[in-house]
C-alpha cells in the first residue's frame, strides 16, 4: 500500500452529460509504470548484496533494513520484482505446493510412481577427467535422455571413452530443479539505508504530473474516459 499511495491521481469521468463531465472518481494512475535508472545501477556505492533469508518476505527485509515495512516498495522497485509470487523466493513448503502442481499433470513417472516432487525433470553431467587430471567434461551441463559423447582419456597412446547418460550423468528433480531456480532469487540488490530519504524525495518527485491544463494539482489529474491514451 504504501507503494500505490505514491503514485499520482486521476480523476476519472465515470459519468458524462451533454454538458460536459459529471461525476469523478479518484483512482491511482496505474498507467505510470517505473524502474531504477541506469544511472543509478552504475553508482554501485549506493547498493550492496543481500541473502534473502528463508520465509522473509519483502515487508519484513524492510522493517529489518530500513525500520519500516512500508519501504518494500523500494527493495521490489530495484531488483525489478513486479509479481512478488513469481519475482520473490518461496518457502519451502509454499514451493513444495507449487512444484506439485506444476508438474502434476504432465511428469508423473508411472513406472516408478514417483511423487511429483521426486519426478525426473533432466539429466546433467558429472565431472570428468583424463589419466593426466585434466577436466574433460564440466558437471552441471544439461543434457537430454539420449546424450553420448566421446572423449580422448589419454593421448599416449591415445584411448577414447563414450560418456553416457547411465554412466556419466545425474538425474536432477523437478523439485531440486524448482529449488534451484528459487534460490537463485535469494541475492538481490539493497539500497544502503543512508540513501533512502534522497531515493524516496526522487520518487515522489518523477510521479508529479508535468504542467498541463487538466492539472487538479502536480499529484492529481482530471481525465475522461477517452482521453486517457492521450498522456499514455
Amino acid at each position: 500500500m504504501a507503494f500505490f499511495e505514491k503514485l499520482p491521481d486521476l480523476l476519472y469521468a465515470s459519468k458524462i452529460t451533454k454538458s460536459g463531465f459529471g461525476d469523478y472518481t479518484r483512482i491511482k494512475n496505474l498507467f505510470r509504470m517505473y524502474k531504477l535508472s541506469d544511472n543509478a545501477k552504475r553508482h554501485a556505492v549506493q547498493f550492496y548484496k543481500y541473502n534473502i533469508p528463508e520465509g522473509s518476505t519483502p515487508e519484513m527485509v524492510a522493517m529489518d533494513i530500513y525500520n519500516s515495512p512500508n519501504f518494500h516498495w523500494v527493495i521490489l522497485m530495484i531488483n525489478e520484482v513486479v509479481d512478488v509470487y513469481e519475482g520473490w523466493p518461496k518457502d519451502r513448503d509454499v514451493l513444495e505446493k507449487f512444484t506439485e502442481e506444476k508438474y502434476s499433470l504432465d511428469n508423473i513417472d508411472e513406472s516408478s510412481q514417483q511423487p511429483f516432487l521426486d519426478g525426473h525433470h533432466h539429466y546433467e553431467t558429472l565431472e570428468r577427467k583424463d589419466s593426466y587430471g585434466n577436466i574433460i567434461m564440466r558437471a552441471g551441463l544439461q543434457v537430454d535422455d539420449y546424450w553420448t559423447q566421446e572423449v580422448t582419456i589419454s593421448s599416449s597412446p591415445t584411448v577414447l571413452q563414450t560418456l553416457t547418460v547411465d554412466t556419466d550423468c545425474v538425474s536432477v528433480t523437478n523439485f531440486h530443479h524448482e529449488e534451484r531456480l528459487n534460490d537463485a532469487k535469494r541475492e538481490i540488490e539493497l539500497l544502503k539505508p543512508s540513501y533512502l530519504p534522497q531515493f524516496v524525495k526522487d520518487f515522489e518527485s518523477i510521479t508529479s504530473y508535468e504542467s498541463n491544463s487538466d492539472l487538479e494539482d502536480k499529484k492529481t489529474k482530471k481525465t475522461a474516459i477517452d482521453l486517457v491514451r492521450k498522456y499514455y
